[in-house]
């Protein structure tokens, strides 16, 4: 007999006891799409909460070879596991009537957390704008330390190199501060603050020293890069 029919043979034996037990209004038929939908249902609300991010449940498909399954009384739903759930789960599903059947479904749990990526390609030495940036939520997993996650940080400055559209941003693919830039240098001490023009040698990010020249002395120190085209030197 072959799978198909052997299907159709057991979803008609089902309906046929439906019919005889308890009548048709009182049975309930269960395709895979229904069954990974009530065990994602019974997990979302008991998964551990993180205000940080956003909460992806889904159910690892199952075989498509399955037949659908008839029930005449609610369905049992349990885990080994006790809640909380933080990672994946295993749900069993039960129908306790006559005929009886048990079907598992894991569930798999993700905190999305957002990301700053590119919304097209973006050349090298492109300034980068506001419509260059969009927000898009991924598994921690593939986070980086080096992503940066403050828009601030990228409106105006350049690509040190190509960067694909849907690609995330990270710290050295950018430059606030980029090598032969006309830059802003503010020189402060305890009580006063110059502003002078300067060149930058280096490129350089918020924070990182980098090599700038004075182009009114014409002298060469190192500072800090504290905004886009701009420096800081304590003397």
């Amino acid at each position: 007999m072959s799978l198909l029919k052997k299907t159709g043979c057991q979803a008609f034996f089902y309906l046929v006891v439906c019919f005889i037990v308890i009548g048709s209004a009182h049975c309930r038929e269960y395709d895979n799409s229904e069954l990974e939908k009530a065990a994602v249902d019974y997990v979302t609300p008991q998964v551990e909460s993180d205000t940080d991010s956003q909460l992806s449940v889904t159910a690892l498909p199952l075989d498509s070879r399955l037949p659908v399954k008839q029930c005449q009384t609610p369905l049992s739903l349990s885990t080994a596991t006790p809640p909380p759930f933080s990672i994946q789960v295993t749900v069993q599903i039960r129908c306790e009537d006559l005929t009886g059947w048990t079907q598992y479904v894991h569930v798999r749990i993700e905190h999305l957390f957002p990301v700053l990526v590119s919304t097209t390609m973006l050349a090298k030495g492109s300034v980068i704008t506001e419509q260059d940036i969009k927000t898009e939520y991924q598994p921690k997993r593939f986070r980086r330390a080096a992503y940066i996650e403050d828009e601030k940080l990228l409106v105006g400055s350049r690509t040190k190199r190509n960067i694909r559209e849907g690609q995330p941003f990270t710290d050295n693919q950018i430059c606030m501060v980029c090598k032969g830039d006309t830059i802003i240098i503010y020189a402060k001490t305890r009580t006063l603050t110059i502003k002078t023009s300067g060149e930058a040698l280096q490129d350089g990010n918020i924070g990182e020293q980098v090599r700038v020249k004075n182009l009114r002395s014409g002298k060469t120190l190192r500072a800090k890069v504290i905004d886009i085209e701009s420096v800081e030197v304590n003397l």
